[in-house]
């Protein structure tokens, strides 16, 4: 090594000293690793010193250092005793910043790394709370995407409630706000299944009651799509009436007759100016049968005595016609 060199080399060596001086840290050169340390910021020497050191900042309610510590432990001492603790505070840390999506993906590690934890059933039913306050984070305000991220984060938290303690007690309860994230994504569909896997897997559930209305009424949901089909309606008036034979509930059973005659009302009126439109252009055979159908399946409905009189009316002119 030339003079020059050597120079070199003292002059980089005392401005990372200077550097180091200057910013008030104390740092140390470990040969180890060939680097300066700064042991403010070090893991400590075992996974109990680590804990109680991030334990003090969260007692202390410095919660983002905190985390940070329990992280830290986490990577260097993952295998430990404490380790299971320190991903369970590492999850209360953010929970506690309102960080509540990176606090659920700390409880979920317990359950894939220590699935032997203390903690199971506590953070159960965390990721539940969770899962209800995306499932509530909806308001007007929010469109489009807005609107779909917390849907979606509910749906997944929900479906890990579930899956990590399916019979657990908050599993019913969850795979019902699981109906409930679905039906406020408008994915009807969706939403009648998780409110049937209720039904099916967990029939003894308070929310069993509740899940077959809601059955029903996502399909009734479904039946108001612009699209005229009426498939998805005959489906919402058959669950309805299902509901209303066999539910005990007084209060919910009131609510799907309700339902029930306003779809059923809605359906006399499509199939009434269906048979008013043939009418119109002297169609009166195909106009007949949609009147027919009014009389026939909704004979209840406002529309059901002028289409039984605009059948006889009709049925006169076809006669003459032959």
């Amino acid at each position: 090594m030339n003079r020059k060199t050597v120079i070199s080399c003292a002059a980089l060596f005392a401005a990372s000293i200077f550097f180091l001086e200057s910013s008030h840290c104390y740092w140390v050169w470990t040969p180890g690793s060939k680097k300066f340390v700064n042991p403010k910021y070090a893991v400590k020497d075992s996974p109990k010193e680590q804990f109680d050191w991030a334990m003090s900042f969260y007692n202390a309610k410095d919660y983002k250092r905190a985390a940070g510590e329990f992280e830290k432990l986490l990577k260097h001492y993952e295998f430990s005793e404490e380790a299971a603790e320190a991903q369970y505070y590492a999850g209360l840390a953010y929970e506690n910043q309102a960080k509540y999506y990176i606090a659920f993906q700390n409880y979920q590690k317990i359950f894939e790394n220590y699935p032997h934890s203390k903690r199971l059933e506590e953070v159960v039913e965390r990721e539940f709370n969770i899962g209800n306050v995306y499932l509530t984070k909806i308001n007007s305000k929010l469109l489009g995407a807005e609107l779909m991220a917390p849907l979606d984060r509910a749906q997944e938290i929900f479906k890990k409630v579930v899956e990590n303690a399916p019979y657990g007690p908050f599993a019913d309860k969850a795979q019902f706000s699981l109906g409930e994230a679905y039906k406020k994504a408008g994915i009807f569909d969706e939403a009648v299944l998780a409110f049937k896997k209720l039904v099916e897997e967990y029939p003894s559930s308070q929310l069993a009651a509740s899940s077959r209305y809601e059955i029903a009424s996502c399909a009734y949901q479904a039946s108001l799509k612009p699209a005229y089909d009426v498939a998805p309606a005959e489906g919402a008036i058959s669950a309805f009436k299902e509901f209303v034979d066999t539910n005990k509930d007084e209060k919910l059973a009131k609510e799907a007759q309700a339902t029930l005659k306003a779809l059923e009302d809605n359906m006399a009126e499509k199939a009434f100016s269906t048979a008013k439109f043939y009418e119109a252009r002297k169609r009166y055979e195909s106009a007949v049968v949609y009147y027919r159908e009014v009389v026939e399946k909704y004979p209840s409905s406002a529309f059901a005595k002028e289409a039984s009189d605009r059948v006889g009316e009709l049925e006169k002119n076809i006669g003459r016609a032959k």
